[in-house]
């Protein structure tokens, strides 16, 4: 179960890679440089905070197979960073955009929730596929 975990999270992470890259063009070839910043910032704490969550489980699967006691997912680290984000673009809104910053920051559970979705779907055609 944690080879899949594992291996979810690394077709996650090429997603977010590819909206980084996306806003980094938008950031070089359009006037809305504090939107697309804002956005950047946003998806870098929310693929941090996947990061730290996934990390977390990885921990938590190694101390329950071991039999060990298991402290925290880690909540306070990913609250904390996403204020450290918020305060960053209140601060400085000239170069970050609030609500772009937001959006952001949910696009990280969108890409997993999305994949979730076309995972499922193509898991349960590809077991149709089987039946029939």
């Amino acid at each position: 179960m944690l080879e899949s975990l594992i291996g979810m999270y690394h077709r996650h992470q090429k997603y977010l890679v590819v909206f980084i890259g996306f806003c980094l063009v938008g950031w070089f070839l359009t006037p809305y440089v504090h939107i697309f910043l804002g956005l950047k910032l946003g998806l870098i704490v929310g693929w941090f905070n996947y990061w730290l969550l996934m990390r977390r489980t990885q921990a938590m699967t190694k101390a329950l197979a071991e039999n060990k006691n298991f402290y925290g997912m880690g909540t306070v680290a990913r609250m904390g960073s996403v204020l450290l984000a918020t305060i960053i673009a209140t601060q400085i809104p000239e170069y970050f955009h609030i609500y772009s910053m937001l959006l952001g920051l949910g696009a990280a559970y969108a890409v997993i929730f999305l994949d979730f979705l076309f995972y499922s779907l193509y898991r349960r055609k590809k077991l149709t596929k089987r039946e029939g």
